[in-house]
């Protein structure tokens, strides 16, 4: 004889039991996320609204948008986002540029082509404040074998940590940041273009190879169609990254000689633990936090409307 079912007990229970259980497993890792990002997020968007300092002993004052006033009317600020928008566009500019002629010499297969990827990912691998000490070391313009490379051959010896004029129309301790962060993230950039192009069909190379296509149209038709929205994506990264770009910066010039390195990261550094002006420097890492991500939706936006055109 059967025994009889459990009172109470029906399918519909069941079902509710699979159902609730998932969510009753994430909820401890969703509250600990909440805690440590959403929390400190909406704390310090607080702290921008006050006047606050953690040296002086008195309780923080509400100044309301002064903060937010005084920053976009600082002429100091705006020297500093300048400052920062033209090592951003120099940075990936020439990062993209490196990495693309990287990826065009590497797309034909070729015996030792993996090594030579695997060599060139290593400055990659090293951390930024480490390779920012060893140029300190190869770019000294009195010690340096950089310098005492350049004499030798022209004559010539850039101070590469002043305020002198570079070829390139901006200051040479500015370049030297430049070229630096361009040795660290270049092979980043190229992974990513290499993974996009590691996509394409072979037997599409094959046939550009037998229609005998020049390599204006190879790229054009063949090799850019697969990388372009991993040059989106690299791009995405390396504007973020490059707006909080400290560590190396700071080993390098520490924002000197003057304010010819101080970037924005740098600046609210300063301003932060500097001047002990927590409220100001909060204020400025939402408004760099805004145009980061307004810039990501562009970008987004443009990966979207990429990948939408191959599908069709």
């Amino acid at each position: 004889m059967l025994q009889d079912k459990p009172r109470g007990f029906n399918k519909t229970t069941r079902v509710r039991k699979k159902e609730i259980n998932p969510w009753f497993m994430i909820l401890p890792a969703f509250l600990l996320l909440l805690f440590l990002n959403i929390f400190p997020l909406i704390w310090s968007l607080g702290i921008s609204f006050y006047k606050f300092s953690i040296i002086i002993k008195e309780v923080p004052r509400y100044v309301g948008g002064l903060n937010y006033i005084n920053i976009l009317t600082s002429p100091e600020t705006w020297d500093r986002f300048f400052r920062t928008g033209i090592y951003v566009v120099y940075s990936i500019v020439l990062q993209f540029g490196l990495s693309l002629l990287v990826v065009l010499l590497l797309f034909d297969a070729f015996r030792g082509r993996r090594v030579i990827i695997t060599l060139f990912m290593i400055p990659f691998m090293i951390a930024p404040v480490a390779s920012a000490l060893i140029f300190r070391y190869l770019l000294d313009e009195n010690l340096g074998p950089v310098n005492f490379i350049l004499n030798s051959l022209i004559g010539y010896k850039p101070l590469w940590f002043s305020t002198d004029m570079s070829p390139l129309g901006i200051p040479y301790a500015l370049l030297t940041v430049i070229l630096v962060e361009t040795w660290i993230w270049t092979p980043f950039i190229t992974f990513l273009l290499f993974a996009g192009m590691s996509a394409i069909p072979q037997d599409l190379v094959e046939q550009s190879r037998v229609d005998g296509l020049k390599f204006r149209y190879k790229f054009r038709y063949v090799i850019l169609p697969y990388i372009k929205p991993m040059i989106a994506i690299a791009l995405i990264f390396r504007f973020m990254d490059s707006l909080k770009t400290f560590d190396s910066v700071y080993i390098l010039t520490a924002g000197g000689p003057g304010s010819t390195t101080e970037l924005i990261s740098v600046y609210i550094y300063r301003v932060a633990f500097e001047r002990w002006d927590l409220g100001s420097a909060t204020a400025i890492s939402y408004l760099v936090l805004v145009i980061v991500i307004f810039m990501t939706n562009v970008f987004m936006r443009y990966i979207v409307r990429v990948s939408g055109g191959e599908r069709s």
